[in-house]
């Protein structure tokens, strides 16, 4: 009866043969790296280890991928990555295919680490590289996640920090697309947004990016309502693998033009510029009364809901090592912002 049961044990054998290695060693070694990695203070040997924590779960993939079916499925390498996150509460894996319906599409990795803030890099693999299966890596600050690009084989790639203020985050995008086998970073917010980037919102329209985020300029504060914003239109032009600005959108621009009116009044007093001052204080009796010290207040702009252009402004007296509260009264028209009150906050 032996030879009635080979059949069976050469597809049991040649099956055991192909699957992945057990990952109960990898394990113990994800395990002893991660709980090094939680007790390190110094950035450089944390850096370090992050690293060699990522390449256990790169090696993971690329045995995976080296496999063949059923190994190198999505699904399978999903349900093995489970284990990683499961041995670490602190990491979350998650892979997806790009370029769904080319002949060899690539695995898209997304790798997210927290410890005390979250760190995530998006990795891109390839079977059939031989031990080059991690192609490209990113890694930034943040929670990583994809949205598809509408061209074929491009991904929008961004990392998101904590809301701060009214509703917008630190954020971070990168559009990367495939060019033959290899992936390339083919635009950054970086190059459009130098200076970084916190968005209150963004979405992907037909072959373009809308962002609509904060602009920073005097008398801007974090976190307060009905400040200025721009809505950015980002589109690639022709013969161009980039994005650029297409069109602009300013929200709220009355606040950066009525800051721009308090903060030269501020600087008029301190250097007794009297014809700046009778440009934007009109009435000759609150002129006089207006000390020289008055400076900007880290406070919130109110405007008045009964009298529409009408916004109270928040400064400080600074004398004899004194602070004392003002509240300065501007109006809008047709000559710009002007100060039409001022009176210190407490008589």
């Amino acid at each position: 009866m032996w030879w009635a049961w080979a059949p069976a044990l050469i597809v049991l054998v040649s099956t055991a043969g192909a699957a992945p290695p057990t990952p109960t060693d990898r394990l113990d070694r994800f395990r002893e790296i991660a709980s090094r990695y939680v007790e390190m203070t110094d950035q450089e040997s944390g850096a370090q280890l992050l690293s060699e924590l990522f390449a256990v779960v790169d090696d993971e993939v690329h045995d995976n991928l080296s496999s063949g079916l059923p190994f190198s499925s999505v699904a399978f390498i999903q349900e093995r990555l489970n284990a990683f996150g499961d041995a670490w509460g602190g990491a979350a894996f998650k892979v997806v295919p790009v370029g769904r319906g080319a002949p060899d599409p690539a695995l898209l990795g997304l790798f997210t680490v927290t410890r005390g803030d979250s760190l995530g890099s998006v990795r891109f693999y390839r079977r059939g590289m031989g031990r080059r299966s991690l192609l490209a890596a990113a890694t930034h600050d943040g929670l990583v996640e994809v949205r598809e690009w509408p061209d074929a084989g491009s991904v929008l790639a961004f990392w998101s920090g904590p809301e701060v203020g009214q509703g917008s985050r630190p954020l971070h995008l990168e559009l990367w697309g495939l060019r033959g086998a290899n992936p390339v970073r083919a635009w950054s917010s970086e190059q459009t947004f130098p200076g970084g980037l916190r968005a209150t919102a963004f979405s992907l329209r037909t072959g373009q990016l809308v962002v609509r985020h904060e602009v920073q300029y005097p008398g801007w504060k974090p976190g307060c309502p009905d400040e200025t914003e721009q809505e950015d239109v980002l589109g690639r032009p022709a013969r161009s693998i980039g994005l650029t600005l297409v069109h602009r959108r300013v929200v709220n621009g009355w606040h950066r033009e009525l800051q721009s009116a308090v903060t030269r009044l501020y600087s008029a007093l301190g250097t007794d510029d009297r014809h700046v001052v009778a440009e934007l204080v009109p009435d000759p009796s609150l002129r006089a009364r207006l000390p020289r010290e008055l400076r900007a207040e880290p406070v919130c702009d109110a405007r008045d809901p009964a009298r529409p252009g009408t916004v109270i402004v928040a400064a400080t007296r600074e004398h004899d090592q004194q602070r004392e509260p003002w509240s300065l009264t501007w109006r809008g028209g047709a000559r710009g912002w002007r100060l039409a009150a001022a009176a210190p906050v407490l008589q």
